[in-house]
């Protein structure tokens, strides 16, 4: 304790109530050897009710695969990533990717699959028996920076509307080259402060 004037003191200690933060770099992370990485993304419009799904696959040099860009309808934003999820998990089966895992930046899909939601109950179902199909891959949460190839495959779809646009990506689109190249050279896109806790516990689904 500090004494200044008779009666008051000033604590030196730590306020507990303060939240703690750390400054980490946002990137898109390479797969284990052997193992492939999805990331899905859903980029819904209030207005049309129209969604666009964007998703890719690629290995653990951060080589693309395959890609997917969707339109679809949807009722929410969290219908729209659940309906991205269902698309790669779809692709995924067909391909027998058995050793996979995947990334999202919403966390609400991920709290989802864990419980039951009744607007929604047809979708997780079918999203959780084609994870079991695929041996439970890991799901869990990446922030936008560090999913936007993604984010750029689902935003063209509704930027470009088409209402029969569905194309699957042997090869990279030209608008999603930049930051494909950034990723596997590892590059940060950006730099952000949070909370201990959250670096700690990122949201996952084992």
């Amino acid at each position: 304790m500090l004494f200044t004037k008779p009666g008051n003191l000033i604590s030196l200690r730590k306020n507990p109530f303060k939240i703690h933060k750390i400054k980490i770099g946002i990137k898109w992370d390479k797969p284990p050897p052997g193992t492939v990485k999805l990331n899905i993304d859903g980029a819904y419009s209030q207005n049309t009710m129209t969604t666009g799904l964007g998703g890719v696959f690629r290995n653990n040099n951060g080589n693309w695969i395959i890609g997917f860009h969707k339109l679809g309808h949807a009722t929410s934003s969290t219908h729209a990533e659940l309906m991205a999820l269902h698309e790669g998990l779809r692709i995924a089966r067909e391909m027998n990717f058995l050793k996979m895992k995947i990334e999202t930046d919403p966390t609400e899909i991920i709290k989802l699959l864990y419980e039951d939601n009744q607007y929604l109950s047809n979708i997780i179902l079918e999203c959780r028996l084609l994870m079991h199909q695929l041996k439970l891959p890991t799901l869990r949460h990446n922030l936008r920076e560090g999913n936007e190839v993604a984010h750029l495959l689902a935003k063209e779809v509704v930027k470009n509307f088409s209402p029969t646009k569905y194309f699957y990506h042997a090869c990279p689109p030209f608008f999603v080259e930049p930051e494909l190249n950034k990723n596997k050279r590892g590059i940060c896109n950006s730099a952000k402060f949070l909370p201990i806790t959250i670096c700690n516990c990122p949201a996952t689904l084992d």
